[in-house]
């Protein structure tokens, strides 16, 4: 826990989130974080107050405000855009290219054949505005099977074009799984542990995520929220 410096996967009450943005920004410098970034949801995954791209850019306004003022933390800019059933993203690429950071998932059509969400999941890929994708296999622990896909594919195109594969440490999805995250580790991938917080009180799940790294045989260097600020944004920049 000591090597994590940020937290990349965090919704706000701008979604379907429960505390405000400056509320988990004072939350995660409580944990000791130089950066967080809000990601709440985009407006095509059905949730209520999902963002479309005017109120983004309202909270992208509020998250600069509040930088001006906050001491210790940075805020970053971000989304965790829907991935449509057809591959496409759910936000024009003119309002992704203005955030820090773009996190995509699927949430919808779970049950297409391996060959279709394969190729679903590729094209975002190859997506130079998308920096994360989150939960990969779409698992919910007790409730929801992982979504058929050649994930080995996957792993080697985001190796190749310098994607990240999320870890996501929230209780009952924990996925990537070990298994998983040791091979894209094997095969170059970097990782990110994201909480997908909901609420302040989440944010300590980082815990469970580090515990899956280290099952993974992960170590610092394989995981992008250990770098410090500066660096985590030159290897963002980098990859678009």
């Amino acid at each position: 826990m000591g090597d994590i410096r940020g937290d990349l996967h965090i919704h706000t009450n701008w979604s379907d989130g429960h505390s405000s943005i400056e509320e988990m920004a004072v939350g995660a410098k409580t944990l000791g974080y130089e950066y967080i970034a809000i990601t709440d949801h985009s407006a095509g995954r059905g949730i209520a107050h999902g963002l479309d791209s005017e109120r983004l850019r309202r909270q992208v306004a509020e998250i600069g405000a509040l930088n001006e003022r906050l001491e210790g933390i940075r805020v970053l800019s971000g989304v965790e855009v829907d991935i449509r059933a057809d591959g496409s993203l759910d936000l024009p690429r003119e309002m992704l290219c203005e955030l820090d950071v773009v996190v995509a998932a699927v949430h919808s059509s779970m049950n297409q054949t391996e060959e279709k969400m394969t190729r679903r999941v590729l094209g975002v890929v190859e997506d130079p505005d998308v920096d994360i994708i989150a939960h990969p296999t779409c698992r919910l622990l007790g409730e929801r099977e992982p979504v058929a896909m050649d994930l080995e594919a996957i792993a080697k195109a985001a190796a190749r074009k310098g994607r990240i594969l999320e870890l996501n440490a929230f209780p009952s999805r924990l996925d990537l799984n070990d298994v998983h995250a040791s091979r894209a580790r094997d095969l170059g991938v970097k990782l990110v542990i994201g909480t997908d917080a909901h609420d302040v009180a989440h944010l300590p799940f980082m815990k469970f995520g580090v515990g899956v790294a280290r099952r993974a045989w992960c170590e610092a260097q394989h995981i992008l929220n250990t770098l410090p600020l500066e660096e985590l944004l030159a290897v963002l920049e980098g990859n678009r």
